[in-house]
């Protein structure tokens, strides 16, 4: 897990939609980025540049989060909150969740997803930067942009606001936009054997269902099936 090229330019793209009060790392996100791609994406953004290394923390709270909180099944890396994901999450609300390669390592994807929603404030964003394709062996799952269009809906609160297919170490200028339906499944591919990450930018609008009480069809057949 961490905070790499292609994700610390997710990080900072979708800092303007972000209330920066409390935050919320799924698993304690490392920084694997060189001093000077760190250099380069601040200066991108506007921001004050300044060497990072290390955990993920001291970034998040220069970019204006009060709180910066971790979660995590194992203190191994010294999380704040010491709780198994694949459980339902306590009474806790934060203004941002960001998700550096947790996800794909929880069997009860479903109930992760939950947790998300419910711990995140109405307003709140969600970022995520999970594995797409030829991470064969890394984690449990893979995931496509069927998964975060039909989980998180507004039938549950959610709005997929972007939705990328990115190589790792690329900037936003080389992502592919999967955020559509475009007349039939979005099959969209890089046709190449290099790691692809999927990342998306969600936030919550409302209280909707439940996803586990209620579970998603896929979302593209759910559009079929009106039509």
């Amino acid at each position: 897990m961490g905070i790499d090229y292609t994700g610390l330019e997710a990080l900072l793209h979708a800092l303007p939609h972000v209330k920066k009060k409390k935050a919320l790392t799924l698993g304690r996100q490392e920084i694997h980025i060189s001093s000077t791609g760190m250099e380069h994406f601040l200066k991108k953004y506007g921001l004050p540049c300044k060497p990072y290394s290390g955990f993920c923390e001291p970034l998040l709270k220069d970019l204006g989060f009060d709180t910066v909180d971790s979660m995590d099944n194992s203190l191994f890396e010294g999380a704040t909150i010491l709780h198994n994901m694949n459980l339902p999450v306590g009474e806790m609300k934060y203004d941002f969740i960001l998700d550096g390669g947790t996800i794909e390592h929880i069997f009860n994807a479903a109930q992760v997803c939950q947790n998300i929603i419910d711990m995140l404030e109405i307003g709140g964003v969600y970022v995520s930067i999970t594995p797409n394709n030829n991470f064969s062996g890394h984690g449990m799952y893979q995931f496509s942009p069927e998964f975060y269009l039909s989980a998180f809906s507004k039938e549950y609160g959610m709005n997929v606001m972007e939705l990328y297919l990115a190589k790792v170490g690329t900037g936003i200028e080389e992502w592919i936009n999967v955020n559509s339906y475009q007349g039939g499944r979005n099959v969209t591919t890089f046709g190449t054997n290099e790691p692809v990450y999927i990342i998306a930018i969600i936030k919550k609008s409302s209280n909707g269902k439940n996803v586990l009480l209620h579970p998603p069809n896929q979302y593209s057949y759910e559009i079929d099936w009106k039509k």
